[in-house]
């Protein structure tokens, strides 16, 4: 728990139980954690994978690639080759199958347990996408190297470094007037993610350019600027402990810009109940640049989720300093409900009334998050004006306290 100097932190009945005053000189990274990317799956093992996959006039869903060249390993020894892929994947070794995964289906890590020596070995990777996101990345390990990509230094074709890739339009490697080749220093993409299923602009990144500790405060940044395939960039910082009931303060200023989509909300740790909205989700502040000053609060869950307006699981409050001053944005949340506020005054109520899960998965553990998002789908109804950004959301600290006893 971080020091409590700056301000007063006593509160009647309640007992404070962990904060950050974000009074450091940088953040504390054995409080928060990062979401990083644009939705897409990160794989932090094999370094930051690119989010551009196949040139602007090829089709970006069902097609195949068949990459082969030389494999040159440094040492004499068991290892461990890793291959991830959305969709279809098959891995030869000097014509063995060694990995074959070839069917539809999310980003999934396949793994074969292989002795190579120092010498080469002819490679051959076939891969298809069907739809959607797209994953190909080639690592291994060994008791030399931790899990790590193969880069270049591994990979050869004819003198040159990197595979040979040749791309097809079409999922079962048939030639067309499109076929094109290429050489590919590694295979190392993730594509997708949908920005974060709601159309969002952004990639968000952990660089103080976006999210750092300034005079007291937890600055997150969004920038027009180009960043791996977005046009975005921004942070979305979270909570590495994880509470069940109690209240949760953040006292903030929030960003201006049309295009913005700032929030304060908590997921499910364990997802109890499924993926989501099965296992619910606690939108305590939600802030769109398009409509500045509209303070919204929200409970997702399956019974019902996204859109929802004229429902009794959301309600809004005009608040006009809300991007010019601190306010405390605060969440009180036990076994029976689920009210929030901005400084003592009440946005929304959300009761349990004896109903079952579908209605109230809110009976395990959550973390909270802070960002900025950029456009989406509420976010960028008005469009996004670029002559607004950078933006800033400047947090001054965030509590959590537990009922006194």
């Amino acid at each position: 728990m971080s020091s409590c100097s700056k301000h007063k932190t006593n509160i009647k009945g309640w007992d404070l139980i962990w904060s950050d005053e974000f009074d450091g000189k940088n953040i504390n990274y054995s409080n928060w954690g990062f979401d990083l990317g644009t939705g897409a799956p990160v794989f932090e093992d094999f370094s930051p994978s690119s989010s551009i996959f196949v040139p602007k006039e090829f089709p970006k869903d069902n097609f195949s690639v068949r990459w082969h060249g030389l494999l040159t390993p440094d040492h004499k020894c068991n290892y461990e080759i890793f291959l991830i892929a959305d969709d279809g994947v098959r891995l030869f070794l000097n014509e063995k199958s060694i990995i074959n995964g070839w069917k539809n289906q999310p980003a999934t890590e396949y793994s074969a347990k292989q002795y190579l020596d120092q010498k080469d070995y002819k490679i051959v990777i076939e891969y298809f996408e069907e739809g959607g996101g797209e994953a190909a990345i080639l690592g291994w390990e060994c008791k030399h190297n931790p899990k790590m990509l193969i880069n270049e230094n591994h990979l050869s074709f004819n003198g040159s470094v990197g595979l040979s890739g040749t791309y097809f339009s079409n999922k079962n490697f048939k030639k067309s007037t499109d076929t094109f080749t290429r050489i590919d220093k590694e295979i190392n993409w993730v594509t997708g993610g949908s920005g974060w299923g709601n159309k969002e602009l952004q990639y968000y990144t952990k660089e103080k350019d976006n999210v750092r500790l300034e005079k007291g405060h937890l600055i997150i940044e969004a920038k027009n600027e180009y960043y791996e395939g977005s046009d975005f960039t921004s942070a979305r910082i979270k909570t590495k402990k994880s509470w069940k009931y109690g209240k949760f303060i953040m006292r903030a200023k929030l960003p201006k810009g049309v295009g913005t989509w700032a929030a304060f909300w908590g997921l499910p740790t364990d997802w109890k109940y499924g993926g989501w909205p099965y296992s619910g989700e606690i939108d305590v502040l939600e802030h769109v640049g398009h409509n500045e000053g509209h303070i919204v609060s929200s409970v997702h869950n399956i019974a019902k989720s996204g859109d929802l307006y004229k429902s009794d699981q959301q309600n809004n409050l005009f608040f006009k300093d809300a991007c010019d001053t601190f306010n405390d944005y605060k969440l009180e949340w036990n076994e029976e409900k689920i009210t929030t506020y901005i400084n003592n005054k009440k946005i929304f109520e959300y009761q349990k009334n004896d109903k079952k899960w579908q209605h109230w998965p809110f009976d395990e553990k959550f973390h909270f998050l802070f960002n900025i998002a950029v456009g989406g789908n509420w976010g960028g109804e008005k469009g996004v004006e670029k002559s607004d950004f950078p933006t800033k959301m400047e947090i001054d600290y965030f509590r959590v306290y537990k009922k006194a006893i």
